[in-house]
Parts: structure tokens; sequence; C-alpha cells
């Protein structure tokens, strides 16, 4: 493909999940513009986050969070906060031929820059450090910036009210090489697929979804896929 014809597409971690997923017909979804359900553990999940940003900058300490002394100079406070949002060039650190360009795009919860970043992780069943070990999203986070050093997990419940009895826990993690090399052959894997334009994925033999993010089963009232 010649210079003028290549494209600057821009991809995210859960862009990547999305083409990487067994059901990859839910990036045409997002692509569409089809709105995510309004699944009540999302809002729910991000409301609850902005408490222990708050309490992590020491702007408004939480009684519930007290186990939790870390501190970071910078918390995302409000929705695309441009403190927290980091770019760059994958083609610049890929030895492979691209058909485009390809920007990796992304919001760190908490930041310390140039030495960690924080990721908050709120959920009926809290975050293990194996899964946070295991984890594409800080893998490319840790990517987005080779200074980085360590990557911190705080992770809990959603509902605040179980805080008291059972607080979110705090986990530490070195960023490696390793997780690096890693990052990149998870973001060349979902560039291939989005180079193919194959998206059947989750799909039946009639192009009907078998159960996607947008169509879960244990909410299916609320479901919006595009190919239902």
């Amino acid at each position: 493909m010649s210079q003028k014809n290549r494209q600057m597409i821009s991809l995210s971690y859960s862009s990547l999940k999305l083409l990487n997923g067994e059901a990859n017909h839910e990036w045409l979804n997002r692509q569409m513009g089809v709105p995510v359900p309004n699944y009540p553990f999302l809002k729910e999940g991000k409301e609850n986050q902005r408490p222990i940003q708050l309490h992590l900058a020491g702007k408004k300490e939480h009684p519930f969070l007290k186990n939790i002394n870390i501190r970071f100079p910078i918390v995302e406070e409000k929705d695309f906060d441009d403190r927290v949002r980091f770019g760059f060039v994958f083609n610049k650190i890929c030895d492979k031929k691209l058909k485009d360009d390809y920007v990796i795009t992304g919001f760190y919860d908490a930041l310390e820059p140039n030495v960690r970043f924080g990721e908050i992780k709120l959920s009926s069943k809290p975050m293990s450090i194996n899964e946070f070990q295991k984890s594409f999203q800080r893998k490319i986070y840790a990517l987005s910036n080779e200074k980085f050093k360590e990557a911190i997990l705080i992770t809990g419940f959603r509902q605040i009210e179980k805080w008291e009895k059972d607080p979110p826990k705090v986990f530490s993690l070195p960023l490696t090489k390793k997780d690096r090399e890693e990052a990149i052959e998870w973001i060349l894997k979902g560039i291939r697929v989005l180079e193919s334009g194959n998206f059947k994925g989750g799909l039946d033999k009639n192009g009907k979804c078998t159960g996607c993010f947008w169509n879960m089963s244990r909410y299916p009232e609320l479901a919006t896929c595009n190919f239902l």
C-alpha cells in the first residue's frame, strides 16, 4: 500500500480485546455505534471507582480505605481526563510491516509520571494477583512508557457497603521486558484480525449473535447487539 493511502487508526485496550475475543463481531457493534446495554454493574463499578481515586490522590480520604496507604499525584477525576491520557505510535516499536499506522491509546486510573501507574478493578469477584499478572491491559500500559517500573492494582467489590468489612486490596507488580514483548504480540494479533476483515466470531451460520457483551444471557431484556 502506498504511503498516501495509509490510514492512522486509533486502538485502545478495549478495542483490541474485542478484536482478539471469541465473539469478535463485538468490534462491529462498537464501530457501528451500537450503545452498550445499560447494565447496572457498569454504572456501579464506574461510580464507586471515584472515591478510591480521590483517596489515592489524598484529596478525600475514605473511612473504609484506611488500609490503602499508597498515594498518586495524578488520578482520573473525570471521563476522558487528559491528565491521565496516553497514546503512542505502535509502528515505531513494531518491526512488522503493517497496512496502516496505528496509535495505541488509553487512560490510567492513577499515575505517577515515569514511575508507575495504578489500575482499579471493582467487581462481584475482586481480581487476583495472578489475573493481574496475565492482564494484557497491564502489559499494554507498561508498553506505553518504557520508564514505568511498577503497576499497582487496587481491587475489591463494586458495592461500597462491602468495603467496611472487606476493603479493597492493593497489589504491586514489576513491569518487565517480557510484559512489553507480550503486549506487542497481542496488539499485532488484534491488528491482523482487523486487517483480515473477518468478524464472524460469536455468530451462528445465519449470522446471528450467540452471545456477546451487547447480548448477555443474564440481561436478555437489555440486549442491543446488532446481530440479534
